[in-house]
């Protein structure tokens, strides 16, 4: 599955963001009946660079499994996993596609009640609206510099 674009949106008081439809389109499937829409969980997880990172839980679960389980982690293995793991939550969505934020979540990422959604590819990213309108044509001039230094890095 692949998110792309970005959508402006509010968080309301009870901290419930609605997933826009855009997104919610491609996520809803069937059941083995064929008779009721069905739309997978989302984890969320807080991250350092000021959002908030939703996977499906399908995508979540694969990416998780794709590292090597060992009893013999180093620590900062260890470390890695217990940052990861213990951050996630898992939200379900409601009838009307919202999905209860953590407040933890938004505190960590210092986001407020101002959000934009933005395709991640892969999944889904929280930011705070304002700080991400600041920055868009930076992030749009850095754009050839970021290709570049990238390409080299592979």
């Amino acid at each position: 599955m692949l998110f792309t674009g970005s959508t402006e949106l509010n968080i309301d008081a009870k901290g419930r963001l609605s997933i826009p439809s855009r997104y919610r389109s491609q996520l809803t499937g069937n059941d083995t009946s064929g008779s009721q829409p069905s739309s997978p969980a989302w984890i969320s997880l807080p991250w350092p660079d000021g959002s908030i990172r939703l996977y499906t839980e399908p995508t979540f679960e694969e990416l998780a499994s794709s590292w090597t389980d060992s009893l013999t982690l180093s620590e900062d293995q260890a470390k890695l996993r217990r940052a990861i793991f213990a951050s996630a939550e898992r939200i379900e969505p409601d009838s009307a596609g919202r999905i209860r934020v953590p407040q933890k979540h938004l505190d960590l990422a210092a986001i407020g009640s101002a959000v934009v959604v933005i395709g991640a590819g892969s999944m889904l990213e929280i930011r705070d609206r304002d700080t991400w309108l600041a920055e868009e044509q930076k992030r749009f001039n850095d754009l050839p510099a970021l290709i570049e230094k990238t390409r080299s890095s592979s």
